[in-house]
């Protein structure tokens, strides 16, 4: 009876090691991912990365993460003709995860994602005019951004536009033109038709999709083969 109380303690003490251990690991790896992560976008140090499952040696001896998981708070975004604008809540989802180089090179079977674009942020994205100036973006119902604007003769008027993804770049395309004495219709639609191109996205990883949210845009964002290189 000793003997085995002996022996459970042992294993007891061995299983603590060894969790302590593979949790130490986890740590190093997770610091390691966020460098990686980092130093392949730009992003800054709102950056964070947890990676998931039990064991995580075992994982790491076979060379296979199952999930890792990133989120960025914010980072800038390029806007046309100069300028930044700012994407905001980036939750990644890295799935198969390998590492190379001593671990100086992380590379991911697929990723998937999602990010939000606030409207006062891609207001900045709206193409300055003399003769319109648009003046807020929001949520507009059926899939649509509601912009109000202003034109040069003092008269305020709202239309409401599609959205779509092209490669990279958001795309607001103005519906149904209202009539004003203030502005022609090319002028409106020259100021209204907005875009925002996603830049600094890890590579691999690409726009998806685009819904109008009370908050903004919510973006979908994913890819295969992403690779992160400290």
């Amino acid at each position: 009876m000793r003997i085995l109380r002996r022996l459970l303690i042992v294993a007891v003490i061995l299983a603590a090691i060894l969790t302590g251990a593979d949790r130490l690991a986890v740590r190093i790896a997770e610091g390691r991912a966020e460098d990686q992560l980092r130093a392949s976008a730009g992003f800054d140090d709102s950056t964070s990365v947890s990676i998931t499952g039990f064991p995580f040696l075992t994982q790491l001896v076979a060379n296979d993460l199952h999930e890792l998981q990133a989120h960025v708070d914010h980072w800038e975004t390029a806007l046309p003709g100069g300028g930044t604008g700012r994407v905001e809540n980036l939750e990644l989802r890295l799935h198969g995860v390998q590492f190379s180089n001593s671990y100086s090179t992380a590379v991911a079977r697929e990723a998937t994602g999602s990010a939000l674009v606030p409207y006062a942020e891609l207001l900045h994205a709206a193409p300055s005019s003399d003769q319109v100036t648009v003046t807020s973006l929001s949520d507009g119902g059926k899939n649509r951004v509601k912009i109000a604007f202003r034109t040069a003769d003092g008269g305020q008027h709202t239309l409401y536009s599609s959205v779509s993804v092209e490669g990279d770049t958001l795309r607001l395309h103005a519906q149904g033109l209202p009539h004003t004495d203030g502005a022609t219709a090319d002028q409106i639609r020259s100021a209204t038709n907005i875009q925002q191109t996603l830049t600094r996205l890890p590579g691999g990883i690409g726009l998806k999709s685009a819904e109008p949210l009370p908050s903004g845009l919510q973006l979908t964002v994913g890819g295969a083969h992403v690779s992160l290189t400290g």
